[in-house]
């Protein structure tokens, strides 16, 4: 698993020697056959990354209002859901043994989008385990240009670049001389596909304040500011583990009505924000155990 640290930035842990380990365990073998074991070492976790429990506690208690021990078993439940997902990660990267089920809803309106001139921006978030549509979700119509933060290991960046590439993913890290953004601007002149997280503002001015969940949170625009000024569709895609082997994919769209469709693309890329918020409130309330954001996220 990560720190709470760890997974604000999107790295994975284990150190190099623990990553290759994995890779080398499940190219032979099920990865299924490791899920009892994430359980044993849940209970570190939760004393000493003592932040990121906390996070989880409290969002099943204020915002679910479960009781206290509901809560608790709850949180352990969280936690053993994203230790799966981190090893089904791995299990992919590793090409073995290991395959899964995948179910799709609303494929109807990714298979509209690819199949028009335009680019269109699909939203991500950390709920579910938005990665593996990458390697689950195939098609060659679009490139998909996926924004990434963080700093993995170059070795295991480089594996997973090369899998990703080859279902037409292009990954386009963030750089501090803000390269990145001609990148999406030329991928968006070319009609392809932009993938960014959506649900964390990363220290950015750029924000939105919406009601979700029951109480407000800050959610970023910059993506869907993008989104407003070239005019491109917003689909929101999550993949949600279902069992074991099964993973549920759903597109949803993220429209505005015409009544809030303006000129001004910082109001229509807020009115999108919130409309995401909403998209994404009704996942969580559907998936509670598989919000990913260890963090205080409603901190405004």
């Amino acid at each position: 698993m990560t720190s709470e640290n760890r997974e604000r930035k999107g790295t994975t842990g284990g150190g190099k020697l623990g990553q290759h380990g994995l890779l080398f365990l499940f190219h032979h073998i099920n990865v299924r056959i490791c899920y009892p074991f994430i359980a044993l070492t849940i209970p570190f976790y939760m004393i000493f990354h003592h932040k990121a429990y906390s996070a989880i506690f409290h969002y099943f208690r204020q915002r679910f209002q479960f009781s206290a021990w509901k809560s608790f078993w709850k949180t352990f439940e969280n936690h053993y859901l994203f230790g799966q997902m981190v090893l089904d990660r791995f299990a992919i990267l590793a090409g073995g043994k290991s395959s899964f089920d995948v179910e799709i809803s609303g494929q109807e309106y990714f298979d509209q989008l690819i199949h028009s001139k335009n680019g269109f921006l699909m939203a991500s978030s950390h709920v579910g385990n938005f990665e593996l549509s990458g390697y689950l979700l195939r098609q060659d119509k679009k490139p998909i240009n996926a924004i990434i933060f963080g700093g993995e290991r170059a070795d295991l960046q480089e594996k997973r670049n090369r899998i990703l590439l080859a279902h037409n993913i292009h990954p386009i890290p963030v750089k501090e001389d803000m390269s990145h953004l001609f990148a999406l601007n030329q991928a968006v002149q070319n009609g392809e596909i932009i993938t960014m997280p959506c649900d964390r503002i990363l220290g950015s001015s750029k924000n939105v304040v919406c009601h979700f969940l029951g109480a407000d949170a800050k959610f970023p625009v910059g993506s869907f500011y993008m989104a407003a000024q070239f005019q491109l569709p917003v689909v929101a895609l999550f993949v949600m583990k279902e069992k074991a082997k099964k993973y549920h994919i759903l597109v949803q769209p993220i429209e505005i009505s015409n009544l809030e469709t303006t000129q001004n693309h910082i109001a229509n890329a807020k009115n999108l924000a919130r409309s995401f918020a909403k998209t994404l409130e009704m996942i969580v309330k559907e998936y509670p155990t598989q919000w990913f954001n260890f963090y205080d996220f409603w901190k405004i």
